[in-house]
């Protein structure tokens, strides 16, 4: 079994709740694959073949999504310190705060390190 829900899926059950969009398209496609072998539609070498396809888009997209989220997380806080360095610039004009907000622009500064 390759998802905790695959038994489920193998058994033709109704989609369990709360399963994210990628469970879902993974499950009808699982379930989908299972009722065509029943059917006899589907060889069992196809079959598994077509499920290791499924679960290595399922993987991938998985692991693109997390990527996302982390991009989004390092974005968010890239524009808070860029913000706090625009307020310090704009209440003092100084070198040394005109040179903080450029390093966090160009990501030298770095305050989170110890937040990952």
């Amino acid at each position: 079994m390759l998802f905790p829900w695959e038994e489920k899926a193998m058994n033709g059950e109704p989609m369990p709740d709360g399963l994210s969009l990628f469970d879902q398209n993974a499950y009808t496609a699982i379930r989908n694959i299972y009722a065509a072998y029943h059917d006899g539609r589907l060889s069992k070498e196809t079959g598994s073949a077509e499920k290791k396809k499924v679960k290595h888009k399922y993987d991938q997209a998985v692991e693109d999504e997390k990527f996302r989220n982390k991009q989004t997380i390092y974005h968010i806080k890239v524009y808070k310190q860029a913000e706090q360095a625009m307020t310090a610039v704009r209440k003092d004009p100084s070198p040394e705060n005109a040179l903080r907000l450029v390093d966090v622009l160009d990501g030298i500064e770095r305050e989170w390190k110890d937040e990952e």
